[in-house]
């Protein structure tokens, strides 16, 4: 069935009449009155508001939020994004819906509603080249906007939050660099002003005039002031100035603060942001680097083995940073420590081996839970200053600073106490190993990247 939008009665070409089944609508309340099951929406028209409401409520129906959405003309960059281009001629059109269909039948669903992570992962499994674009635009705080992120979380979640978390969780992964700017500390906005202070006292009340500096007297002033009579005498010792570079010269220093009479070069430069109103330096801005995403492999996993396969999602609460920075950071602690015998520090490496077995036995819920629980535990036992970072879905790292080898020791004691006290009414036990060095057991020649792959070496 193919659900036709229309703001007019509009004539169908008799090929979708006849191979297909057709039905009507002026608007989406009218289609929800019935809702009627598509094999594909098409919108017809090129009035991109009508279009903009048509699809954007499409995608954010609770059942048909994925289903194949086509226009009859060209759209916009947003309306782009939230639909499935052009629509193509029928018999592409029956192949185009047959793929959509295989697809969609072998995603795993989960009982109940859909979380918001569901829809975009299915959305994302029966377009297998689709890609996550930003759309530009300037009424936006950050100037980039992803309108599919918006409709599916139903406008509730912020996309570039969202999209570092699934970026950490490797259910999506980066495609192309599209831009790059500066945001705001505080807001991060990218609409910034910048403007030239007085760098003595901060005054905006600058300007920029021309003096003179007499060598008889060595006083300086602003160049009107030695104009008299049509020649150049100094207002202070009245001494007339005729050649430039013997009698007198200009000074570098071309500003001239309205406030404090300060004089100087080049201004302080400023940063302003124009949502917040906050002034920074333009050092403490934020650099942000704005991509397009795809399903990455893990994601297309969950797809079709339910979240069972991303048991991993139950350590969140651990608040892990990413891979790079915890392996820039153990590259900082390997060189001070080998320079500085004072400074000693160890890792910690936690496997889980058998999560997707176990979730068979007990129930991906129950599992889920516990090892919720865990990570709760596991957080409460870590220092501010301890790092953590999950390299695969079930292995865990912890960078503990200023810890030697009874400190180890301990740490690893009180980490194995929390795991036993897992799954204790379960007949099949959670397999968890550990590995650890300190850093006085490290050789010298192993960077960071090397260390963390002979230790998980060790945990397989």
């Amino acid at each position: 069935m193919l659900i036709f939008f229309s703001q007019h009665i509009t004539p169908l070409s008799d090929q979708y009449v006849s191979d297909f089944e057709v039905k009507q609508f002026h608007n989406f309340i009218e289609w929800q009155n019935e809702r009627i099951k598509p094999s594909a929406f098409v919108v017809v028209g090129s009035d991109a508001d009508y279009v903009t409401s048509i699809i954007g409520s499409i995608r954010r129906d609770d059942h048909y939020f994925a289903s194949l959405c086509f226009s009859t003309e060209t759209a916009n960059d947003i309306n782009n994004q939230l639909s499935d281009g052009l629509l193509p001629e029928p018999e592409n059109l029956k192949h185009v819906i047959a793929h959509f269909t295989d697809l969609e039948t072998s995603f795993k669903h989960t009982d109940g509603p859909l979380s918001y992570l569901d829809r975009l992962i299915k959305y994302l499994w029966v377009r297998p080249d689709f890609v996550l674009q930003p759309c530009y635009e300037w009424q936006q705080a950050r100037s980039y906007c992803y309108p599919l992120l918006d409709a599916l979380s139903l406008g509730e979640l912020e996309a570039f939050g969202w999209l570092r978390n699934l970026e950490n969780r490797k259910i999506l992964e980066s495609a192309v660099l599209v831009d790059r700017q500066m945001e705001c500390k505080f807001c991060s906005a990218s609409h910034l002003a910048y403007i030239d202070v007085c760098p003595n006292c901060h005054s905006k009340d600058i300007n920029l005039q021309a003096s003179l500096h007499c060598f008889t007297c060595g006083h300086v002033d602003v160049q009107e002031k030695f104009i008299q009579t049509g020649s150049l005498v100094c207002p202070n010792c009245h001494t007339q100035l005729r050649h430039i570079g013997s009698d007198y010269d200009r000074p570098i220093e071309n500003h001239r603060c309205q406030s404090c009479n300060n004089a100087f070069i080049d201004g302080e430069v400023v940063s302003r942001c124009a949502v917040c109103r906050k002034e920074m330096s333009p050092n403490d801005l934020v650099s942000n680097r704005i991509y397009s995403w795809k399903l990455s492999n893990r994601g297309r996993v969950i797809a079709v083995r339910g979240m069972s396969a991303d048991l991993s999602a139950s350590f969140d609460h651990i608040d892990f940073i990413s891979e790079e920075i915890f392996t820039f950071n153990l590259d900082w602690f390997l060189i001070m420590s080998r320079r500085y015998s004072n400074i000693h520090f160890s890792l910690l490496g936690i496997y889980f081996a058998n999560l997707t077995e176990l979730s068979e036995v007990v129930g991906h819920t129950k599992l889920f839970r516990i090892l919720e629980a865990f990570s709760q535990r596991l957080r409460g036992l870590l220092r501010n200053t301890d790092l953590t970072t999950r390299t695969t879905e079930n292995t865990i790292w912890l960078l503990l600073p200023n810890t030697d080898e009874p400190g180890l020791e301990r740490v690893h004691e009180r980490v194995e106490e929390n795991l036993q006290l897992l799954l204790e009414d379960s007949d099949k036990a959670l397999d968890y190993r550990f590995v650890s060095a300190a850093s006085t057991q490290i050789p010298k020649e192993e960077n960071a990247d090397l260390l963390l792959a002979r230790l998980y070496g060790q945990l397989r």
